[in-house]
């Protein structure tokens, strides 16, 4: 029987380098796996901020309708798309009453039905702002687009952003 040995050119790796190559792998992983985790904050946050941009322009829209129909009372309607929608000096009210709400929900096209297609719940309205959160947030409430209705002539609605609890 014969043995064979390896050339004297060749060598495995030591067990040094192995550990330093595993150090190596093992600290790019982490970085990079810390870039992915963060992925569903920074999609609630742009969420957030279409919802708010989604309300400005609708409220603009009804304003502008508003303007053209000459109901800018303390409460109107105005008809955009077939659905009548609740003023307060020609801006759309926040009215928080789920699918069909006539208000600055609609107009902006979120869905409240039980489907919830996008993912958000209403909490206050009326005289008190409308917080639009988005569900799936660390602190939904502080995830949110809030939107208060004008209170006298000449005034405009109050449309507020929070991201730090995406």
């Amino acid at each position: 029987m014969t043995t064979t040995t390896a050339p004297s050119g060749q060598r495995g790796f030591t067990l040094a380098e192995l550990i330093i190559v595993i150090l190596i792998i093992g600290v790019l992983s982490t970085l990079a796996l810390s870039r992915f985790t963060n992925r569903g904050s920074d999609a609630r946050t742009a969420k957030a901020q279409s919802i708010m941009d989604a309300v400005r322009l609708a409220s603009q829209a009804v304003r502008a309708v508003a303007e053209r129909d000459k109901q800018t009372g303390p409460t109107d309607t105005v008809t955009m798309d077939g659905i009548s929608i609740a003023t307060a000096y020609g801006y759309p009210q926040a009215i928080q009453t789920g699918n069909g709400a006539t208000g600055i929900v609609d107009v902006a096209g979120m869905d409240t039905s039980g489907k919830n297609n996008d993912g958000i719940t209403l909490a206050g309205g009326g005289t008190n702002p409308l917080v639009i959160e988005v569900n799936g947030a660390a602190t939904p409430a502080k995830c949110s687009v809030s939107y208060t209705t004008p209170a006298s002539v000449n005034a405009t609605p109050t449309i507020t952003l929070t991201t730090t609890g995406c």
